[in-house]
Parts: C-alpha cells; sequence; structure tokens
C-alpha cells in the first residue's frame, strides 16, 4: 500500500441541521413558557408576612381564577363574571366553576354529606385592592349545589426581604 492510499481524508460535517433543530428548540420552550402563563393575570398580589410556598398538585391541571381590582373574573385570558355587564353574567361564572367541579377535580367520597366531592383546591388570585365583596361572589358561587367547591387557596406574594430586597 502506498503512502498516498493510507492518508487520512479530513471529513467535513455540516452543521446546518445541527442549528436547525437548536433554533427549533428555542421556539418551542418559548411557546410553552407562553401557554403556561396563560392562566395568569397581570395582578399586584397582596404580601403575606407568613405564607407556604405555592406547589401545584403533581400531575393535575389545577383551576385558578383571576379577580381584578373592579370585580371581573378572568380564567385563561377569557372574562367569566363583570358586575353590571349583564344578567348571564352569574351564570357564566357558575357554568365555569361547575366545569371544574366536573371535569378537573377529583372526587373524594364524604360520609358526612353522603355524597362524592370535590376533593382538589380552587386557586383564587386576587389583587390586593380587590374588595372582599368580590372575592365572596366566587366564594357563594362555589357553595351552589351544582359545583359544591369546598377546598379554596387564595394566592399572596412573597413576603418583603429584610434589608428591602424582594
Amino acid at each position: 500500500m502506498s503512502a498516498a492510499s493510507l492518508r487520512e481524508e479530513e471529513a467535513e460535517m455540516d452543521m446546518t441541521p445541527m442549528i436547525d433543530c437548536v433554533f427549533q428548540l428555542i421556539i418551542f420552550f418559548f411557546l410553552v413558557i407562553d401557554l403556561q402563563n396563560q392562566e395568569l393575570e397581570p395582578v399586584v398580589l397582596p404580601r403575606a408576612r407568613f405564607a407556604v410556598p405555592d406547589e401545584p398538585p403533581p400531575g393535575k391541571v389545577r383551576p385558578i381564577v383571576n379577580v381584578l381590582q373592579d370585580g371581573e373574573v378572568i380564567y385563561k385570558r377569557q372574562t367569566f363574571y363583570k358586575e353590571d355587564v349583564d344578567g348571564d353574567s352569574r351564570k357564566k361564572l357558575q357554568d365555569l366553576l361547575a366545569h371544574f367541579a366536573k371535569n378537573l377535580m377529583e372526587k373524594k367520597y364524604d360520609p358526612a354529606v353522603q355524597m362524592k366531592l370535590p376533593d382538589d383546591p380552587l386557586l383564587i388570585r386576587a389583587d390586593k385592592w380587590t374588595e372582599m365583596h368580590h372575592i365572596a361572589k366566587i366564594m357563594e358561587t362555589c357553595g351552589q349545589k351544582d359545583v359544591l367547591i369546598w377546598r379554596l387557596e387564595l394566592a399572596v406574594g412573597e413576603p418583603e426581604q429584610k434589608g428591602g430586597k424582594q
């Protein structure tokens, strides 16, 4: 064998497909991050002096409703209750909460009432300037016979750190 035949040829690698894959992954992650935040409205949460970190139940879709300062109830960027708009507004809120209770929440039998009740909590995110009667409307609706959501969680912001840092 001659020295020329044993000579190794330099292999060139085409990086274009790898770069395409990286860009597609970046776009995918941007879309996923945007979809995760679709349930959250920009509200200023009240600060809590003592709070437990929020950890959603693993593997479950937790229903989250947002309540703005004027009492408007929003779920996934859609308004389900707005005071003084129309008579169907309260019905839309009741239908939304009934949908949560039937389709999204796990049910457990409660011997005290002799029926299955939704056992997962509903998270209410309200602006810190929202008046309590707006949140009370949601709580009243949760007690309706076709809803019966008995576990509620109220979202709060993290307490301010000492030294003024947040």
